[in-house]
């Protein structure tokens, strides 16, 4: 396991202890776990689904289809669907506790980010969800230093030049513009106005963002 690996490795354990403190889930719970994706390398710990012992009162939510394949795979007493973040297709207060992390950012421009904050809300009494924090000097995903400090989306113009190719396993030029929009703690709480943000650190820094409320 590398640096960047072990970094998210703990991260995540992190987080899902965090979940269980704040939380103190029970079996009879009803959690969405937006955006859920399922370890197939054997580590648990990981992903929620693989570290939530209560598999049959999970919905797991991707819009990608084979993700959702994977899930009915290895564990077919979960509900999982394929949905839009975007659009949550459950009605209002459906779910105990939504758990998403590390979506938000992927969803697209910030109108869309409340947008999906706002589905969230509709559809929780309470939620977790967690994003890379953009004032991070490193970001994880270009494998670039400082870049999130550039103004505005400007890097996101400048990762078109050079970023790492996790695919390729190095550094490429003359990419297609990043899928992805860094949120700072100002903006995720601008998207979940009366959640309480947590800043997480493994290093000497808040490498994550969480926001964490309820609707009860």
């Amino acid at each position: 396991m590398n640096l960047l690996s072990k970094l998210s490795y703990i991260s995540r354990v992190k987080k899902l202890e965090l979940f269980n403190k704040l939380f103190s889930p029970t079996p009879h719970m009803r959690i969405l776990d937006l955006g859920a994706e399922v370890n197939q390398n054997g580590n648990r710990g990981l992903q929620f689904i693989d570290f939530y012992p209560w598999k049959n009162n999970i919905t797991a939510v991707n819009i990608a289809p084979e993700h959702i394949a994977s899930i009915k795979k290895y564990y077919p007493q979960i509900k999982a669907v394929v949905a839009d973040a975007c659009n949550i297709p459950w009605p209002d207060k459906h779910f105990d506790i939504v758990y998403s992390n590390a979506v938000i950012e992927h969803v697209g421009n910030f109108y869309k980010q409340k947008k999906m904050a706002s589905e969230i809300r509709r559809v929780s009494k309470s939620w977790f969800v967690a994003t890379p924090n953009r004032w991070y000097p490193f970001e994880f995903h270009l494998r670039l230093p400082f870049i999130t400090w550039l103004p505005g989306d400007s890097y996101l113009l400048t990762a078109r030049a050079i970023r790492y190719n996790h695919v390729l396993g190095k550094y490429t030029f003359k990419n297609k513009k990043p899928r992805f929009h860094l949120l700072t703690a100002k903006e995720l709480q601008l998207c979940f106005p009366t959640g309480r943000i947590i800043k997480q650190r493994v290093t000497f820094m808040a490498e994550t963002l969480i926001s964490i409320g309820n609707n009860i």
